[in-house]
């Protein structure tokens, strides 16, 4: 078995999530973290009948892969405790997405303090990075609206069908 955590758990992200894993048959959910504590199911009523209480994040355990559906300040300052504990990454959000420093800080209006994580961490979409991500310990995401624009690009750039130059996603 798997023993995942999610961090954020009471969020749309962290809560989807949770729901695809709990039908994994080789996951075990190791714990759920949320601020406001109480049961994941007062968050999600699509998961009512799931009894797993939210947790501080100060009293998570170690486990194999921790998800992070934090918003980007919070992810920053639990990444490097995660990764040197051993566990696994897989960031929801938007701090290691970006490979451009200048851009990253323009946008989030804050400075990265884990930017050395940016280099290391690989974009997770399986479909095309599949056996990098199998053995990443920090795994970047992907938005919506990217993945889409990459999975339906990306059979027509492998096959020279488009010109790469010429390519806008509105």
């Amino acid at each position: 078995m798997i023993k995942v955590g999610i961090l954020g758990a009471a969020g749309y992200m962290g809560g989807e999530a949770l729901r695809i894993l709990l039908d994994h048959p080789e996951v075990e959910i190791a714990w759920l973290t949320s601020r406001t504590g109480g049961q994941i199911a007062d968050h999600h009523p699509n998961l009512f009948g799931t009894h797993l209480p939210l947790i501080h994040p100060s009293e998570i355990t170690p486990c194999d892969v921790a998800i992070l559906a934090l918003p980007t300040a919070a992810t920053l300052e639990v990444v490097m405790g995660l990764l040197n504990e051993g566990t696994r990454v897989i960031d929801l959000g938007s701090a290691f997405r970006l490979k451009d420093r200048a851009t990253w800080e323009r946008i989030y209006g804050q400075e990265h303090r884990h930017w050395h994580l940016v280099e290391e961490a690989v974009y997770g979409i399986t479909e095309l990075h599949g056996d990098e991500v199998a053995r990443a310990r920090l795994i970047a995401n992907p938005g919506c609206f990217s993945s889409a624009a990459i999975l339906g690009l990306a059979p027509l750039v492998k096959n020279k069908l488009i010109d790469l130059e010429h390519i806008v996603v509105d």
